[in-house]
């Protein structure tokens, strides 16, 4: 996983108001960036995780391309003990055609030469898409019949599964922007842990993200050696909409972390507690404890194309 990436994921995969996260002088999150050709959220997201992971697993091809049955990518999405049939693959098509539309604005920065400049850059993440025919035009009759009887429809997912369910590898072709498949081979990149992030959704994994990134300075806790470690944030209002949380009143802002950080603590047992506190007449803030992970470089996700495929999955 690029931390970037994953780190921005709250502020470019979902609408609402945008904040600004900084823990101890370093942002965290950035209020700048934008999209714009399409609205993406949540499910986009983890989409676009699925190409990057399959990208590694393919040896990360320096040209981009990458390709994929449809039973694959939908299984490295939603899991493979979770059935989402027509529908949830239609979702996932939906997905990578509004990816394709998307482009990333950053005003106020050189993306060549990544440094901050009186200019706006626009950039595309995924730029090529192929699918089979079979695939795109089960995808369009679907969005165009929303009256079918029961029967039809199973008629019509056999027709389908008959005409792709022959095929591997090949019914879904893609290809990354190149400039991202270089930052891509450039990077430490993290291992993206799919068990876990097929259990969270919203602030949930919006929190998870963030505070599994090695930029964010969690420092060892007194008395506790080097087997926890925390940190603190003051929930500001442009912080907690930097985390996805929207609600007007603090103490529902507050509920709304306390409730996500059980979900996290529940999916990654590395976390200890997620506790928002604070009151009338007191400044509330974030306290998150961990077990401290194991020392060393970050390093590429697996060493193998099967290793990632079975964990990805």
């Amino acid at each position: 996983m690029d931390d970037d990436i994953a780190s921005a994921a709250s502020q470019l995969f979902g609408s609402g108001p945008r904040g600004l996260l900084v823990i101890d002088a370093r942002e965290m999150l950035t209020s700048t960036a934008r999209v714009v050709g399409a609205q993406l959220g949540e499910l986009h997201f983890k989409v676009w995780m699925a190409l990057i992971t399959l990208h590694v697993a393919q040896g990360m091809p320096e040209d981009g391309w990458g390709s994929s049955a449809l039973g694959e990518f939908s299984r490295v999405v939603w899991g493979t003990g979770k059935s989402h049939g027509g529908t949830g693959r239609r979702q996932l098509i939906r997905a990578l055609l509004d990816l394709q539309e998307a482009r990333v604005t950053v005003p106020g920065y050189d993306l060549r030469n990544q440094r901050p400049a009186a200019a706006t850059s626009s950039t595309s993440l995924l730029i090529d898409l192929v699918m089979d025919d079979a695939i795109f035009e089960n995808y369009q009759n679907a969005e165009s019949r929303s009256s079918e009887s029961a029967e039809q429809l199973r008629e019509r997912q056999v027709k389908i599964g008959q005409a792709v369910g022959g095929k591997r590898r090949g019914t879904l072709t893609w290809r990354l922007h190149p400039n991202y498949t270089q930052r891509l081979a450039e990077a430490d990149l993290r291992r993206f842990d799919w068990t876990k992030a097929q259990q969270l959704r919203g602030v949930a994994l919006a929190l998870w993200l963030v505070f599994t990134s090695a930029r964010v300075p969690f420092r060892p806790m007194l008395g506790e050696g080097r087997e926890l470690e925390a940190v603190e944030i003051l929930l500001t209002l442009e912080h907690c909409q930097a985390l996805g949380v929207r609600a007007g009143a603090d103490a529902a802002r507050r509920r709304t972390l306390n409730e996500a950080g059980t979900r996290v603590c529940a999916a990654d047992k590395s976390f200890i507690t997620f506790e928002a506190h604070g009151g009338r007449g007191v400044d509330s803030f974030l306290r998150i404890v961990r077990r401290r992970p194991a020392d060393g470089p970050l390093g590429r996700p697996f060493g193998s194309s099967s290793e990632q495929l079975v964990l990805a999955a």
